[in-house]
């Protein structure tokens, strides 16, 4: 009969094996550092690799009702990972019109150029222009 200690090892090395394998292209090399985005880079052409993470960060007063929404279009270049993460900058308790930062996630998906466009508004004001726009000329490779 195993001891205590062997069937903690035997299961340790059960889940072990269960791991998940990288998904860039090649295993042997580290994977490629994820491309950072801010307003300041609208304009610049971004190139990234295929199954490399695109963090773009954008200003927000959320207190305001204000938020960044990613228009529809991206796909399939780009895949947005989860939702957008909102981290106020004052460490006190949110104060309306205090400023943050809204974070999108995006992984390379195929290869190809795309638009991504992002636009600040109030999600329950229909019908109402943007207070404004960002938008990035993403190519994938």
């Amino acid at each position: 009969m195993p001891r205590a200690s062997q069937l903690a090892a035997i299961l340790l090395m059960s889940v072990a094996g269960c791991q998940s394998f990288p998904t860039w292209d090649n295993p042997f090399k580290a994977p490629p550092s994820a491309v950072r985005l801010d307003e300041r880079n609208a304009s610049a052409p971004i190139a990234m690799e295929r199954n490399q993470t695109l963090v773009v960060t954008l200003e927000a007063n959320v207190t305001t009702g204000y938020r960044w929404e990613p228009i529809a279009g991206f796909t399939p270049v780009l895949q947005l990972i989860g939702t957008a993460d909102y981290v106020a900058r004052s460490t006190d308790a949110p104060v309306a019109g205090a400023p943050g930062d809204m974070t999108f996630r995006f992984r390379g998906e195929t290869a190809g150029t795309t638009t991504l466009e992002f636009a600040y508004r109030r999600p329950f004001e229909v019908n109402v222009a943007a207070a404004k726009s960002v938008r990035y000329e993403v190519t994938v490779r």
